[in-house]
């Protein structure tokens, strides 16, 4: 489980954070068709805590490696934190 967080760099003008946003997006839809990501949204505050991403990967190493690509992240908008996390098999959100 990945959580994401407020980035120490949120000062971009208008038109360049929602042009990271769309690509923030368009990477999730990306991770979520190649299988990666199960589950993705944002919490509805203006807190520090931003979302969650719920992953389905081999290890941590490769949550980091996928995360770190996110353009908001990349961008400095976010940060984030891997907490290991498991389920029982087929029981996520039927």
């Amino acid at each position: 489980m990945v959580f994401l967080k407020k980035g120490p760099q949120r000062n971009q003008d208008s038109l360049v954070a929602a042009k990271i946003q769309q690509d923030h997006l368009s990477n999730i839809t990306k991770m979520a068709e190649a299988g990666k990501l199960l589950v993705a949204g944002p919490f509805g505050n203006d807190e520090d805590l931003r979302g969650i991403f719920i992953m389905n990967c081999k290890d941590s190493l490769e949550v980091v490696s996928l995360v770190n690509a996110d353009p908001a992240v990349k961008a400095g908008r976010l940060v984030f934190e891997v907490k290991p996390w498991w389920t029982v098999k087929n029981a996520v959100f039927k």
